[in-house]
């Protein structure tokens, strides 16, 4: 009998993260009132869920493509210590982790510097590139934004080395809980909508909706909230989408929210489309959503940093990027892929 070439090694991630969730349990890590995305246990999306159906399907008809070992990156400038009044600068640091400028305020999004996107080294996504910016040369960090808790966008060896800039730290509900297990504190959590307003300053932040999911094993999952950000002063609006797939909260977002000074959009992981459309935006989709919510300018993040899994070409979300800005009639300046480490001010 003929076996895919993928299926032990599947066979056994699955019987890792089962015998995880087997000693971790079934912890409660957030307690609250029904609402229309929370039912009193798990966190749902209004698009349906996947089922675990779907996800071993999914598994099984994975085709992966060749990624190279190891990309070498051409080294950027230092970032700034900080940027005046009415300025606005983001950098591109690895995978959903940039770094967000403005008003004097040093905002960092799903930060990881780890060799790894999970709980255990060898059968974790290992990473292809080193982080744009090394850790050493960060700025002072004032608040950091989480959008979920999947291991590679709360890399908790990353958050434990940012204590010393002593940070806000923004999660969804349930978050707070993981990070203070580690002696993690300066912790708030926020519901959709929520806002945290920043004293002595015009700025605000605000928790949004995704569609996504949570949970850090394969079972277990969705008791913890994922979102996105926005950031908003009088100076305009940046959008940090986190990881998400492209629903109808994108229409709520812009009528709540008319328009955008900076969004930051995820392009890619997005293969095989049938399972992912509902996890991960593709380069269409983040065009149609830089479009909708009225932005001057869009930077992608999520792509060729650890080969999760990927069933595309390595460049794919560049290429997929230039079609659908040409599809819709979009100058290419006005949607950026930028370098990792690369730094853009904003108008």
């Amino acid at each position: 009998m003929l076996i895919k070439k993928n299926t032990v090694k599947i066979f056994i991630i699955i019987m890792v993260f089962i015998i995880m969730d087997m000693l971790g349990g079934c912890s409660t890590l957030y307690n609250g009132a029904p609402s229309d995305h929370f039912d009193g246990s798990r966190f749902f999306n209004e698009e349906p869920d996947h089922s675990f159906g779907d996800v071993v399907k999914w598994f099984w008809q994975m085709d992966t493509v060749e990624w190279s070992d190891e990309i070498i990156d051409d080294p950027q400038p230092i970032p700034v210590g900080k940027v005046g009044e009415g300025e606005l600068k983001v950098t591109y640091i690895n995978h959903a982790t940039t770094l967000i400028q403005l008003d004097g305020i040093n905002i960092l999004t799903d930060p990881i510097w780890s060799d790894y996107a999970g709980p255990i080294s060898w059968f974790s996504p290992h990473r292809i590139r080193k982080p744009g910016v090394d850790f050493e040369n960060l700025p002072n960090i004032d608040f950091v934004l989480i959008s979920h808790d999947h291991y590679d966008h709360l890399d908790l060896p990353t958050m434990e080395r940012l204590k010393k800039h002593n940070p806000h730290i923004l999660v969804g509900l349930g978050v707070k809980t993981i990070l203070e297990d580690e002696g993690i504190s300066n912790v708030y959590e926020m519901d959709w909508w929520d806002e945290y307003k920043i004293e002595n300053t015009g700025v605000k932040i605000i928790f949004v909706p995704a569609l996504h999911g949570s949970g850090r094993a394969l079972f277990g999952g969705n008791r913890t909230l994922w979102g996105g950000f926005v950031i908003e002063s009088q100076h305009g609006r940046v959008y940090f989408a986190g990881d998400t797939g492209y629903g109808e909260f994108i229409d709520s977002l812009s009528k709540r929210c008319p328009d955008f000074r900076l969004t930051i959009l995820p392009i890619g992981n997005y293969e095989k489309r049938w399972f992912m459309k509902n996890q991960h935006m593709n380069p269409d989709d983040a065009v149609k959503a830089h479009q909708l919510l009225n932005s001057n300018q869009s930077v992608g993040i999520h792509y060729a940093t650890f080969p999760e899994h990927p069933e595309q070409t390595i460049d794919a979300h560049e290429k997929d990027l230039a079609a659908a800005l040409k599809k819709y009639n979009m100058p290419d300046s006005l949607f950026r892929v930028l370098k990792f480490g690369e730094g853009l001010y904003v108008k």
